[in-house]
């Protein structure tokens, strides 16, 4: 959840392997600072989502353009004009500081030849400023781009942004994770992790978004949806 980026690749299904690491957490934690961890991040996030209308299965995706973490820019709207992919993966990504979010990200690489084949591309997007937000997104060689929303203005257009209670912060202050240095704009800006499927029209075809950061989708899921959107639009856009 919040502490190192473990090194741990997920398990089939990601499910069991997120379970998994709140066992972890709380064993290292324990209960009451775990719970002022969980509490401190869902229950803000909870609230955040229903001030917001979050983008939903139809809604016409707004266009964006962000630097990535490597110094380039990401347009999408120049992406969907060239026609390259079928359909978009989008998730928003906590930063590197969350293994949920890295467990997650993992296990979508690790189905990222089925989303080639389905004619998809993964992209995320995160508050966290380059290059940390490169370090671990990737594993075993894979590349995708991450990019960079300071200020979590993408993330605010898509319904998603919130900030933590001040217990859920000095917790992990005093753990080393002061968010006010990684995140591009020097706050605790968060995105509630969201994953989102754009057809090529520009509209979503699939979202998952949930104020539990420790629940995320499977990539089977995922990859279905992208192999439906292949097979009504064809081979290419």
């Amino acid at each position: 959840m919040i502490e190192d980026s473990a090194g741990t690749r997920s398990a089939a299904p990601l499910a069991a392997s997120l379970a998994q690491y709140t066992e972890k957490l709380i064993a290292r934690r324990g209960v009451e600072q775990a719970n002022v961890l969980f509490g401190g991040q869902i229950g803000p996030a909870a609230k955040a989502l229903t001030r917001t209308n979050v983008i939903g299965v139809g809604d016409l995706v707004p266009p964006f353009s962000l630097p990535t973490a490597e110094g380039g820019m990401w347009s999408l709207g120049k992406c969907l004009e060239q026609g390259e992919y079928g359909s978009l993966v989008v998730v928003f990504y906590r930063g590197t500081w969350c293994t949920y979010c890295n467990l997650y990200l993992r296990a979508l690489l690790e189905v990222r030849s089925q989303l080639s084949d389905a004619n998809a591309v993964l992209i995320a997007v995160s508050p966290e400023a380059a290059p940390a937000s490169a370090e671990d997104v990737s594993a075993q060689g894979s590349r995708f781009p991450v990019l960079v929303d300071q200020g979590g203005k993408v993330a605010e257009r898509f319904g998603l942004t919130f900030e933590m209670d001040d217990a859920a912060k000095s917790v992990l202050k005093n753990s080393g994770f002061d968010l006010e240095r990684r995140n591009a704009d020097g706050r605790w800006t968060l995105p509630v992790p969201g994953t989102f499927v754009i057809d090529r029209s520009g509209k979503v075809a699939y979202a998952h978004v949930e104020a539990d950061y420790r629940n995320r989708p499977e990539p089977q899921e995922i990859v279905a949806v992208c192999r439906s959107l292949r097979g009504r639009s064809g081979q290419h856009l």
